[in-house]
Protein backbone atom coordinates (compact mmCIF):
# COMPACT_ATOMS: atom_id res chain seq x y z
CA UNK A 1 0.00 0.00 0.00
CA UNK A 2 2.85 2.24 0.75
CA UNK A 3 4.32 1.74 -2.47
CA UNK A 4 1.11 2.45 -4.43
CA UNK A 5 0.73 5.69 -2.09
CA UNK A 6 4.38 6.47 -3.03
CA UNK A 7 4.30 5.90 -6.79
CA UNK A 8 0.60 8.31 -6.80
CA UNK A 9 2.60 11.06 -4.83
CA UNK A 10 5.52 10.80 -7.44
CA UNK A 11 2.72 10.68 -10.14
CA UNK A 12 1.25 13.86 -9.50
CA UNK A 13 4.31 16.32 -8.31
CA UNK A 14 5.34 15.28 -12.12
CA UNK A 15 2.11 16.39 -13.59
CA UNK A 16 2.64 19.81 -11.98
CA UNK A 17 6.08 19.69 -13.10
CA UNK A 18 4.84 19.49 -16.65
CA UNK A 19 1.88 21.93 -16.20
CA UNK A 20 4.38 24.32 -14.90
CA UNK A 21 7.05 24.23 -17.36
CA UNK A 22 4.35 24.01 -20.25
CA UNK A 23 2.40 27.09 -18.94
CA UNK A 24 2.66 30.22 -21.28
CA UNK A 25 4.52 34.05 -19.83
CA UNK A 26 1.89 35.88 -20.11
CA UNK A 27 5.14 38.86 -20.78
CA UNK A 28 4.82 37.29 -24.14
CA UNK A 29 2.46 36.89 -27.28
CA UNK A 30 3.86 33.78 -28.74
CA UNK A 31 7.26 32.00 -27.96
CA UNK A 32 10.46 33.90 -28.88
CA UNK A 33 12.17 30.80 -29.97
CA UNK A 34 9.72 30.04 -32.74
CA UNK A 35 10.18 33.76 -34.31
CA UNK A 36 12.02 34.12 -37.82
CA UNK A 37 15.25 36.92 -37.08
CA UNK A 38 14.08 40.46 -38.27
CA UNK A 39 15.48 40.92 -41.77
CA UNK A 40 17.66 44.03 -41.55
CA UNK A 41 16.68 46.12 -45.15
CA UNK A 42 19.16 48.68 -44.94
CA UNK A 43 21.37 50.52 -42.24
CA UNK A 44 24.02 53.61 -42.00
CA UNK A 45 26.68 54.09 -39.55
CA UNK A 46 27.71 58.06 -38.53
CA UNK A 47 31.60 56.58 -39.20
CA UNK A 48 32.20 57.34 -42.86
CA UNK A 49 35.46 54.44 -42.30
CA UNK A 50 33.02 52.22 -40.17
CA UNK A 51 33.09 48.67 -42.45
CA UNK A 52 30.81 46.75 -40.47
CA UNK A 53 27.79 44.27 -40.94
CA UNK A 54 24.50 43.50 -38.89
CA UNK A 55 24.08 40.13 -38.23
CA UNK A 56 20.45 39.60 -36.27
CA UNK A 57 20.21 36.64 -33.98
CA UNK A 58 16.56 35.32 -32.84
CA UNK A 59 16.33 34.19 -29.17
CA UNK A 60 15.59 30.23 -31.01
CA UNK A 61 19.01 30.76 -32.01
CA UNK A 62 21.09 32.34 -29.16
CA UNK A 63 23.71 29.29 -29.04
CA UNK A 64 25.27 30.88 -31.74
CA UNK A 65 25.90 34.34 -29.73
CA UNK A 66 29.17 34.18 -27.91
CA UNK A 67 29.32 33.02 -24.11
CA UNK A 68 28.88 36.90 -22.71
CA UNK A 69 26.14 37.77 -25.54
CA UNK A 70 24.46 34.55 -25.23
CA UNK A 71 24.28 35.41 -21.29
CA UNK A 72 23.04 38.68 -22.26
CA UNK A 73 19.99 37.12 -24.15
CA UNK A 74 19.34 34.99 -21.64
CA UNK A 75 19.02 37.63 -18.32
CA UNK A 76 17.08 39.52 -20.87
CA UNK A 77 14.11 36.78 -21.86
CA UNK A 78 13.96 35.85 -17.95
CA UNK A 79 13.37 39.72 -16.50
CA UNK A 80 10.43 39.52 -19.14
CA UNK A 81 9.33 36.26 -18.33
CA UNK A 82 9.33 37.01 -14.86
CA UNK A 83 7.82 40.24 -14.62
CA UNK A 84 4.42 40.46 -13.58
CA UNK A 85 3.95 42.83 -16.44
CA UNK A 86 6.43 44.92 -18.82
CA UNK A 87 6.04 47.70 -16.70
CA UNK A 88 8.21 46.22 -13.41
CA UNK A 89 11.16 46.00 -15.52
CA UNK A 90 11.85 50.16 -15.59
CA UNK A 91 9.55 53.29 -15.71
CA UNK A 92 9.85 54.00 -19.11
CA UNK A 93 7.19 51.99 -20.54
CA UNK A 94 4.68 53.64 -18.57
CA UNK A 95 4.66 56.84 -20.75
CA UNK A 96 3.28 54.68 -23.18
CA UNK A 97 0.94 52.94 -21.36
CA UNK A 98 -0.31 56.66 -21.24
CA UNK A 99 0.35 57.46 -24.26
CA UNK A 100 -2.13 54.41 -25.97
CA UNK A 101 -4.47 54.74 -22.59
CA UNK A 102 -4.33 51.06 -21.85
CA UNK A 103 -3.56 49.02 -19.45
CA UNK A 104 0.16 48.38 -17.85
CA UNK A 105 -0.86 44.28 -18.01
CA UNK A 106 -1.67 44.89 -22.16
CA UNK A 107 1.71 45.39 -23.01
CA UNK A 108 3.52 42.29 -24.24
CA UNK A 109 6.52 41.00 -25.99
CA UNK A 110 6.20 40.02 -29.23
CA UNK A 111 9.78 39.32 -30.22
CA UNK A 112 13.37 39.36 -28.71
CA UNK A 113 16.65 39.38 -30.67
CA UNK A 114 20.16 40.56 -31.02
CA UNK A 115 21.91 42.79 -33.24
CA UNK A 116 25.71 42.07 -33.61
CA UNK A 117 28.26 43.82 -35.59
CA UNK A 118 30.84 41.49 -37.47
CA UNK A 119 33.93 42.39 -40.27
CA UNK A 120 34.64 45.99 -38.94
CA UNK A 121 38.63 46.16 -38.19
CA UNK A 122 38.98 49.64 -38.23
CA UNK A 123 37.93 50.96 -35.08
CA UNK A 124 36.45 49.37 -31.95
CA UNK A 125 33.82 52.61 -31.36
CA UNK A 126 31.51 52.28 -34.37
CA UNK A 127 29.35 55.33 -33.55
CA UNK A 128 25.92 55.14 -33.40
CA UNK A 129 23.82 53.16 -36.58
CA UNK A 130 20.41 54.23 -38.39
CA UNK A 131 18.48 50.59 -38.82
CA UNK A 132 15.85 49.94 -40.57
CA UNK A 133 14.59 46.08 -40.48
CA UNK A 134 11.66 44.39 -41.55
CA UNK A 135 9.70 41.50 -39.33
CA UNK A 136 6.53 39.55 -38.65
CA UNK A 137 6.04 40.47 -35.34
CA UNK A 138 5.16 44.25 -35.64
CA UNK A 139 1.22 44.36 -35.32
CA UNK A 140 0.34 46.27 -32.45
CA UNK A 141 3.85 48.06 -32.18
CA UNK A 142 3.80 50.09 -29.15
CA UNK A 143 7.87 50.90 -28.57
CA UNK A 144 11.34 48.98 -29.13
CA UNK A 145 13.58 48.46 -26.25
CA UNK A 146 17.10 47.68 -25.70
CA UNK A 147 18.82 45.64 -22.93
CA UNK A 148 21.91 47.65 -22.00
CA UNK A 149 24.13 46.46 -19.07
CA UNK A 150 21.63 44.59 -17.29
CA UNK A 151 18.86 47.00 -17.60
CA UNK A 152 16.36 48.04 -19.93
CA UNK A 153 15.83 51.37 -21.88
CA UNK A 154 13.67 52.85 -24.27
CA UNK A 155 14.85 53.26 -27.51
CA UNK A 156 13.07 56.59 -27.95
CA UNK A 157 13.36 57.45 -31.94
CA UNK A 158 12.18 53.88 -32.68
CA UNK A 159 8.73 53.77 -35.18
CA UNK A 160 7.21 51.63 -37.33
CA UNK A 161 6.96 52.11 -41.31
CA UNK A 162 4.64 51.23 -43.57
CA UNK A 163 3.30 48.63 -41.00
CA UNK A 164 6.34 46.28 -41.61
CA UNK A 165 9.52 47.94 -41.36
CA UNK A 166 10.95 49.28 -37.95
CA UNK A 167 13.56 52.14 -38.12
CA UNK A 168 15.50 53.50 -35.00
CA UNK A 169 19.04 54.34 -34.11
CA UNK A 170 21.94 52.77 -31.75
CA UNK A 171 24.54 53.73 -30.85
CA UNK A 172 25.33 50.20 -28.71
CA UNK A 173 24.17 47.11 -30.59
CA UNK A 174 23.31 44.84 -28.00
CA UNK A 175 19.64 42.25 -27.52
CA UNK A 176 16.64 44.08 -28.50
CA UNK A 177 12.85 43.75 -28.00
CA UNK A 178 9.47 44.67 -30.23
CA UNK A 179 7.17 45.61 -27.77
CA UNK A 180 3.61 45.64 -28.76
CA UNK A 181 -0.14 46.27 -27.50
CA UNK A 182 -1.39 42.83 -26.81
CA UNK A 183 -4.86 43.49 -27.32
CA UNK A 184 -4.37 44.14 -31.11
CA UNK A 185 -1.90 41.06 -31.81
CA UNK A 186 -4.04 38.12 -33.39
CA UNK A 187 -1.42 35.59 -31.82
CA UNK A 188 -2.11 33.68 -29.00
CA UNK A 189 0.67 32.73 -27.01
CA UNK A 190 1.65 29.42 -27.06
CA UNK A 191 4.31 27.18 -24.75
CA UNK A 192 7.28 29.77 -24.08
CA UNK A 193 8.92 27.17 -21.22
CA UNK A 194 11.98 25.11 -21.83
CA UNK A 195 10.77 22.64 -24.59
CA UNK A 196 13.34 19.94 -23.48
CA UNK A 197 11.90 20.20 -19.60
CA UNK A 198 8.87 19.64 -21.36
CA UNK A 199 9.67 16.70 -23.20
CA UNK A 200 11.06 15.21 -20.34
CA UNK A 201 8.09 15.68 -18.10
CA UNK A 202 5.53 14.21 -20.41
CA UNK A 203 7.95 11.32 -20.35
CA UNK A 204 8.22 10.81 -16.80
CA UNK A 205 4.93 11.02 -16.38
CA UNK A 206 3.99 8.72 -19.06
CA UNK A 207 6.21 6.21 -17.45
CA UNK A 208 5.10 6.52 -14.15
CA UNK A 209 1.29 5.99 -14.82
CA UNK A 210 2.35 2.92 -16.47
CA UNK A 211 4.48 2.00 -13.71
CA UNK A 212 1.13 2.55 -11.65
CA UNK A 213 -0.96 0.61 -14.21
CA UNK A 214 1.64 -2.43 -14.59
CA UNK A 215 1.82 -2.38 -10.41
CA UNK A 216 -1.81 -2.09 -9.73
CA UNK A 217 -2.64 -5.15 -11.86
CA UNK A 218 0.24 -6.98 -9.93
CA UNK A 219 -1.12 -6.39 -6.82
CA UNK A 220 -4.90 -8.01 -8.06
Amino acid sequence: MKKVFSICLALVMVFALSVSVCAASDSFVNSPSKNKAPVIEEFENESDDCTANLVVIPFGDRDKLSGADNKEMEDAYSQIKNSTDLTDMFDGLNSIVKDLDILPSDLKVSDLFHIDVTDCVEHDEHGAFKIKLSADTLKGFAGLIQFINGEWVLVEDAKVEDGQYLIFTADDLSTFAIVVDGTKSATTSPVTGDPTLTILAVAAFVVLASTVVVFTKKKA
